[in-house]
C-alpha cells in the first residue's frame, strides 16, 4: 500500500514538472493576446485622429479610449506594466508580461506623457485620452488620464 502511494505522488510531482513550463507560457501568450489586440484597435484610432483631425495648440483634436491590463490569474499571467513613449520620432506602446517584453508601433506621431500615464501597473481598465496639438510646427500626442467634464470643472461627476 505505501509503495502504491509513492509511486502515485513520484508520477503527480513528475507530471505537474513537465506541464508548469507549458501552462506558464500559456498563461503569458493569453496576457500578451490581448494586449497585441488591445494596441491594434488603439493604432487604428490614432492613426484616424491623425490623419482626419487638425492638430491645433489648445488641443482640440482628441480620443478617448479604455485600455484594459489583464490581472494575473490561473489562466492568464497578467501584464506587470504597459508604457507610451516615443521612438525615433514614432510613438509606441511597450508593455511588459513575466519576463516578456514587447514593443507595438501605433502612430507616426511623437507620443507625450503625463505623469499620471508614464507607467500603468495596475491591472483593470484605464480610460486615457490622446490629444493631438501642434508645438514648434510639430504635432504631438499627449495622453492623459480621462476625466469627466464635470470633473474637469472642479465639480462632482
Amino acid at each position: 500500500m505505501i509503495y502504491r502511494l509513492v509511486i502515485a505522488v513520484a508520477v503527480m510531482t513528475a507530471l505537474l514538472g513537465a506541464t508548469a513550463p507549458a501552462l506558464s507560457t500559456a498563461r503569458a501568450d493569453a496576457a500578451s493576446s490581448v494586449m497585441e489586440r488591445q494596441q491594434s484597435e488603439l493604432a487604428a484610432d490614432l492613426a484616424t485622429l491623425v490623419e482626419t483631425d487638425v492638430a491645433t495648440a489648445d488641443g482640440d483634436a482628441r480620443r478617448a479610449v479604455e485600455i484594459r491590463l489583464p490581472a494575473r490569474t490561473y489562466t492568464n499571467a497578467g501584464v506587470d506594466y504597459l508604457q507610451f513613449e516615443t521612438r525615433a520620432g514614432v510613438g509606441v506602446a511597450t508593455w511588459q508580461v513575466g519576463s516578456r517584453k514587447r514593443t507595438e508601433r501605433l502612430v507616426e506621431t511623437p507620443i507625450r506623457t503625463t505623469a499620471s500615464t508614464d507607467r500603468l501597473e495596475e491591472s483593470g481598465v484605464h480610460r486615457l485620452v490622446f490629444v493631438l496639438t501642434r508645438s514648434d510646427s510639430q504635432r504631438i500626442l499627449t495622453v492623459h488620464r480621462f476625466k469627466s467634464e464635470a470633473a474637469a470643472r472642479g465639480g462632482h461627476a
